[in-house]
């Protein structure tokens, strides 16, 4: 039966809560609710725990007061059945009950009640203890809004950053291209992207900013358009990376940095040119399974400080030839018992691999990498880029 008291303004300036009294005996439903009813909440009340279970599903309280000594059905079944259904799953469930041993209140408290009240009762204490409960499930519930309106916003970064990835990879009748690109959370700071300069050159990118999240997801934005502004044709590695750190001078002082790999494919001379500032180095996969770090000039990351000039090989490429560009997310990933995927787990991969279609040894070094992590989530951005000649 609903009480005649109606919504009001809550205790502490909290919502008003609906409230379920559950308790066979009418004269302790009528002490509860003279107890509870000035706090200006809703008040139900049931004489039964069937009849409970049946508000609960059409009301959804916030709060059940739940006898538990009733016949038929006792209020540690109605508490099972409370926390089995999603719609009740939430709501707050204080027992209360004559019995005050530990075995009673460990039944109650470990089968989901948040709370035990002995019996005889204490208007101050029930109280004090719902309006404990209730402010902490409203502080919890917007906790869970703020969290989802973050989700949310988030997914949008992500989904906006994925407009500055390249939407599909270049063709040409020399060469094939393909990427494998994952977030660890909504937004990283990972980047990848393949850019034409003439007919037969391409410039190839694949950067990684320290950090997750929008920090690292703004500066992957700012490194792809400054990239994409480059004064002059971007075909010197070295030129183009430093074009890179001086524009983000102003976070030399900071603890933010990037690691970026910067090489430019001549597929008329068949020739690989690149600078790594701190990133691993790409990995040429030749037939016979002959798996090597490319040849490329290596230096400091990014963000940093002013990049040493170096001279920069000329690598040949064959026919059949891989290059594999990737974060080291990819090689950080971790096991179910802690230990990474590492460099010798990928060239054992990639070896395996051999000479099969770019998309191919994508999809089988993603497919390998997950089933080593066992379901483990990853704790770092992953990206992979192979070129095949």
């Amino acid at each position: 039966m609903a009480w005649p008291d109606a919504y009001a303004a809550g205790v502490h300036g909290l919502p008003a809560s609906t409230i379920l009294l559950v308790d066979d005996t009418p004269v302790n439903l009528q002490v509860l609710v003279r107890t509870l009813q000035a706090g200006g909440h809703r008040i139900l009340a049931a004489t039964n725990g069937r009849a409970a279970l049946d508000i609960a599903m059409r009301a959804r309280p916030d709060l059940v007061l739940l006898d538990v000594m009733m016949p038929d059905m006792d209020g540690f079944e109605v508490c099972r059945a409370l926390k089995a259904h999603p719609e009740t799953r939430e709501t707050v469930v204080i027992f209360l009950s004559a019995l005050d041993e530990v075995a009673d209140k460990v039944s109650g408290l470990s089968i989901g009640a948040a709370d035990y009240i002995t019996k005889p009762i204490q208007a101050e204490e029930v109280r004090a203890r719902v309006a404990n409960h209730l402010t902490r499930q409203h502080l919890e519930r917007e906790l869970r809004r703020s969290r989802d309106r973050l989700d949310r916003e988030l997914a949008n970064a992500a989904d906006m950053q994925r407009l500055l990835l390249p939407r599909s990879m270049p063709t040409h009748p020399e060469a094939a291209f393909a990427a494998f690109y994952q977030t660890s959370r909504h937004a990283g700071g990972d980047y990848y992207d393949v850019i034409p300069i003439d007919a037969h050159r391409f410039g190839v990118m694949v950067a990684d900013v320290s950090g997750h999240g929008a920090p690292a997801a703004i500066v992957m934005a700012m490194i792809r358009a400054v990239l994409h502004t480059f004064p002059g044709v971007p075909d010197d590695p070295l030129a183009v990376l430093n074009h890179i750190n001086r524009h983000f001078q102003f976070l030399w002082e900071t603890a933010m940095f990037a690691t970026a790999v910067y090489g430019v494919l001549d597929l008329e001379r068949r020739t690989w040119r690149a600078v790594c500032a701190g990133h691993p180095r790409p990995i040429l996969v030749r037939s016979g399974d002959q798996v090597a770090p490319a040849e490329a000039a290596t230096g400091m990351m990014l963000l940093f400080r002013e990049l040493h000039e170096a001279t920069v090989p000329a690598q040949a490429l064959l026919p059949g030839d891989r290059l594999v560009l990737y974060t080291d997310g990819i090689t950080d990933r971790q096991a179910p018992d802690g230990t990474l995927y590492d460099r010798d787990r990928l060239t054992q991969s990639l070896a395996r691999a051999g000479r099969l279609a770019p998309a191919t040894i994508v999809e089988r070094l993603t497919e390998d990498i997950e089933a080593f992590a066992g379901g483990r989530e990853a704790d770092d951005d992953q990206t992979l880029l192979v070129i095949g000649i």
